[in-house]
């Protein structure tokens, strides 16, 4: 499990190295909707566009996307709060962070 870099400003993009192919994640905070989305690249070709961060929600599972089929992504809380992700939560040492699981990961934790 790896935590991703998330931003400390509302529009920020960085390159993210995972399963050997290195992305660039382009963060957007969205203030009238108060949530995040994100923006994947692989070369300067989008892999997707727009995908809404929220808690718990598994990114691209269940759903083949192009180009990144070796893991998912979620949002999981750091600890135990009833506080939403917002604009200032997101992040290694914050409330809310961005994980990426392998495959092999993720299938561990479906299947014990």
């Amino acid at each position: 499990m790896i935590i991703i870099p998330t931003p400390t400003q509302s529009f920020a993009s960085h390159k993210v190295s995972l399963a050997g192919l290195t992305y660039d994640f382009t963060f957007r905070y969205n203030t009238f909707q108060g949530m995040w989305y994100l923006d994947i690249y692989l070369n300067n070709a989008a892999v997707i566009l727009g995908q809404a961060l929220l808690p718990t929600n598994v990114l691209f599972y269940g759903k083949p996307i192009k180009n990144f089929d070796h893991g998912v992504l979620m949002v999981l809380r750091n600890v135990d709060t009833t506080e939403p992700l917002g604009r200032d939560n997101l992040g290694g040492s914050k409330l809310y962070s961005l994980y990426y699981l392998s495959n092999e990961e993720w299938n561990e934790i479906l299947n014990g």
